[in-house]
């Protein structure tokens, strides 16, 4: 099975806020009949608070170290798929890991769908979004992680697809049909 993840033994998406990473993993884990783990989750399991309440008490350099840690645990198992956070690849240690032990694959969207996406969620704001222009904010933020998200296997685009259209983009990329 490992041919289908290009050579490598597991699965890993990544892409900004709300490119679908947590809904793809799951979906596409489901198809695949691999097990799914969204990075945020494992970190807030563990910490037992949000990550909205490790930024605001511990800051986001904290943040940033426990989401290493928790990657460097949960990554090297294979037969995975795993939902990164979006600011996982801005660690060059992250981005290593990620490409030694999977697929990376980048789920990309435009910054007007990532803002529509923001405006209609309805869980909390999240911390690096949660300015008075969140606008200027995804801009920056995509902007300063784009080489970085360059750096994947695959690239997907989001935009206007439905979380099934999604997977089946990835599964087609991945098999070359």
């Amino acid at each position: 099975m490992s041919d289908l993840f290009l050579g490598k033994p597991g699965i890993s998406l990544t892409g900004f806020m709300f490119t679908g990473k947590s809904s793809v993993g799951r979906a596409l884990a489901r198809r695949l009949g691999l097990k799914f783990i969204d990075l945020d989750l494992e970190i807030t399991r563990k910490e037992k608070t949000s990550i909205r309440n490790i930024f605001a008490a511990k800051g986001e350099e904290e943040f940033r170290r426990l989401e290493k840690e928790a990657l460097a645990r949960i990554i090297t198992v294979p037969g995975r798929v795993v939902a990164t956070g979006g600011g996982v690849v801005i660690d060059p240690e992250n981005r290593s890991l990620l490409t030694a032990h999977s697929c990376v694959i980048w789920l990309r969207a435009s910054e007007r769908t990532i803002l529509e996406r923001l405006r209609n969620s309805r869980g909390p704001v999240r911390p690096l979004l949660s300015s008075l222009e969140p606008e200027k904010e995804i801009v920056r933020l995509l902007e300063e992680r784009d080489s970085y998200y360059r750096e994947c296997d695959l690239a997907v685009d989001t935009d206007g697809l439905s979380v099934g259209e999604i997977c089946d983009c990835i599964l087609k990329a991945l098999t070359g049909s």
